[in-house]
């Protein structure tokens, strides 16, 4: 009895839609009728959910593997690795933080046809966002023949950059931006692909401006340090999910990087 209660209170089930044009027979149908339905477009939320748990799985994997080769400075690797282990880490640090925009464009796409691939098509395209930032931090990485025999005091400065980076306008304003395209406004247009697509990389530009001192800073860190993921990953949810905060919270946020940074060159 309370399964049903439980599963429409996190938006799983809801009322099921009555069909038809009439709006009187609607009315009619929804009274003599209370039966539940899976709700759709939260499946699709929770399944690029799932997505990124299935990455956070393969980080913690690759982590494992590499755990005898800490304090080694072995460089990004091929283009073709490190864009293969890029692709995971966003998928497992940034796709929760899209999980709003998904499931507002699934909700407003529900009775188009061809939805469940256009909802893919968002969030492979705000992926694919990433992994150009990705692939231009690769190229200024290599051509600066890193690591060098600093690289800690280049993380710890890239770190508190990021903190500075936080209260920044740009940042502010993209933080800003990210939390108004998560409220689609009014029907999508007639071409729902290029809509998905459009919607995937306005949000991923919006993100990426919002986050991209951090992902440098990831990179700086090495990608298979899991502990620092986790860390970072929650200050990009905390970017996204938490309400507007005053500046006097975002300046502790900052002072925390900042912080961490120092605590970087001090124990390197």
């Amino acid at each position: 009895m309370h399964g049903p209660r439980l599963f429409a209170a996190i938006g799983l089930v809801r009322q099921a839609r009555p069909g038809g044009f009439c709006p009187a027979c609607r009315v009619l149908m929804k009274a003599r009728d209370a039966r539940h339905e899976l709700a759709k477009p939260m499946v699709a939320a929770l399944i690029v959910l799932a997505v990124a748990a299935v990455a956070w799985a393969a980080m913690v994997q690759q982590s494992r593997s590499m755990a005898g080769m800490a304090g080694m400075d072995m460089g990004l690797g091929p283009i073709e690795s490190f864009a293969a282990t890029w692709v995971v880490m966003m998928a497992a640090m940034m796709l929760p933080s899209a999980i709003p925009v998904v499931l507002e464009f699934a909700r407003t796409a529900e009775r188009r046809r061809g939805w469940q691939v256009a909802t893919g098509v968002l969030a492979v395209t705000y992926l694919g966002v990433w992994l150009m930032f990705g692939v231009v931090c690769y190229a200024i990485y290599t051509a600066a023949s890193m690591p060098w025999p600093n690289q800690a005091s280049v993380v710890g400065v890239a770190l508190a950059l990021a903190g500075v980076y936080s209260v920044s306008p740009i940042k502010r304003a993209s933080q800003a931006r990210c939390r108004e395209l998560c409220a689609l406004h009014g029907p999508l247009p007639f071409n729902l692909m290029r809509s998905a697509a459009v919607a995937g990389a306005r949000y991923g530009l919006s993100c990426l401006g919002c986050s991209a001192a951090l992902m440098v800073a990831m990179v700086l860190l090495g990608m298979s340090n899991l502990w620092w993921a986790v860390i970072l990953g929650i200050v990009v949810l905390i970017y996204k999910f938490a309400p507007p905060l005053r500046m006097r919270y975002e300046l502790i946020l900052s002072a925390v990087l900042v912080a961490l940074g120092v605590a970087y060159l001090t124990m390197a």
